[in-house]
């Protein structure tokens, strides 16, 4: 009979080194470490509250409240008025000349012709009209609408439920080997096999709400509405909206007669200015314009009932009914992992270890000191880091993890 390779996954002991080696790591290199150990499952006691009846309410409907006021409605809407405001003109003198110098010593060299000088430019102006009303009959609301609530009675039943106070699971147990096994070394002998562990249950009844008794078992509140109550009344309403129109104003000229030198005839030296007739011109400093005005809405008294109190529910509790339950819950699931690479002790130095703390605290796992102890901050940050970069969340230091850390050995 071939002899069993002996078994340290329960503890990882270092003696059972000394008694025979392990032959199941995939490409074992001397001077590396490694470590495969049974990890237990863990579990914690907790206590829960079950509820076994909820809390119940009795509903009673509170009905609006109405009261008279004296309000007002809108006897003319509001609308949009044009107004026109005219163009704006400076009035300027020009002096322009209509007779050359030389017209005093040889009149014969010039002759008359006629000009339009511009005293006014064309300008455009506006035509407003006012908007025309009608008078239509229209609502106007005197109640406003709202909601009468009816509260429909809840029932009960009783439900047999069971609450699983401890998850099914597996379990490793050691057992001995063939009493043939003729290994030197007791422990070189037995076996370890995987059992079902059943889920452990406690019973309770619990008081589960079947709905109300009305049409909708999942609605307890009916809800009737009243309509609003309104009265016609006359209200001016634009039919036509206030409008414009636009027209151009022909420009105003000046026909003066000025004197210019004949075709061919050479200009006649003169002394003097001249003759020069002044004109008054006038100048558009500001275009006629149309301006909107908002014109406010016209109001008249009216008797109105207003909603003071809206429709309320008001509840009386009973508080809920409890069963307090003792339950177990897998904090770790156990089992054996796969041989992994470790630092050997020589190895996990305190170098090392604030090696470690720098590259978590860097990516933002670690928030304490990098101190180069291994401490309880150190590790819970170290499980945190292998468990969202899928490595082997047990807050131990493999090479594997150093690896993705960026820290080489």
């Amino acid at each position: 009979m071939q002899q069993q390779v002996p078994t340290i996954l329960l503890l990882c002991l270092i003696r059972a080194v000394a008694v025979a080696q392990p032959t199941d790591i995939p490409n074992a290199q001397p001077g590396k470490c490694y470590a495969k150990c049974l990890v237990h499952d863990k579990y914690e006691t907790v206590t829960e509250q079950i509820m076994i009846r909820p809390e119940s309410t009795e509903q009673i409907a509170i009905p609006p409240v109405l009261e008279t006021v004296n309000g007002q409605y809108v006897a003319k809407e509001s609308y949009t008025r044009l107004v026109l405001e005219a163009a704006v003109f400076d009035i300027v003198e020009e002096k322009i000349q209509v007779s050359p110098p030389g017209r005093k010593t040889n009149p014969a060299a010039y002759e008359a012709v006629q000009e339009d000088v511009l005293i006014k430019p064309a300008t455009r102006t506006f035509a407003v009209t006012d908007a025309v009303f009608q008078t239509v009959q229209e609502p106007v609301e005197i109640e406003p609408a709202y909601m009468l609530l009816e509260v429909l009675p809840q029932r009960y039943e009783s439900v047999l439920e069971r609450i699983e106070v401890r998850p099914a699971g597996t379990r490793w147990i050691r057992k001995n080997s063939d009493r043939d096994c003729l290994g030197a070394d007791p422990d070189d002998c037995f076996v370890w096999c995987l059992v079902e562990v059943p889920a452990q249950y406690q019973t309770i009844y619990k008081q589960e709400s079947i709905g109300c008794e009305g049409e909708d078992p999942t609605d307890c509140v009916r809800y009737t509405p009243v309509a609003a109550k309104t009265t016609l009344k006359p209200v001016q309403r634009v039919k036509t909206p206030a409008g414009s129109t636009e027209q151009m104003e022909p420009a105003e000229y000046q026909t003066l007669t000025r004197w210019v030198l004949k075709p061919g005839v050479a200009e006649p030296a003169g002394g003097g200015p001249g003759e020069f007739v002044t004109v008054r011109k006038k100048v558009l400093k500001k275009p006629a314009t149309i301006r909107e005005e908002g014109v406010p809405a016209e109001y008249k008294p009216i008797v109105q009932k207003v909603l003071k109190t809206q429709p309320a529910l008001k509840t009386e509790s009973l508080p809920p009914e409890y069963v307090t339950i003792i339950k177990r819950q897998l904090v770790r699931k156990g089992g054996f992992p796969e041989w992994r690479e470790i630092l050997c002790g020589e190895k996990m130095t305190g170098y090392t270890i604030r090696q470690i703390q720098e590259a978590l605290k860097a990516l933002g796992y670690y928030q304490g000191v990098a101190d180069g102890t291994l401490n309880a901050h150190t590790k819970t940050a170290l499980a945190r880091f292998q468990q969202e970069r899928d490595l082997p969340a047990d807050g131990n230091v493999d090479f594997e993890t150093l690896q993705a850390l960026g820290i080489g050995m």
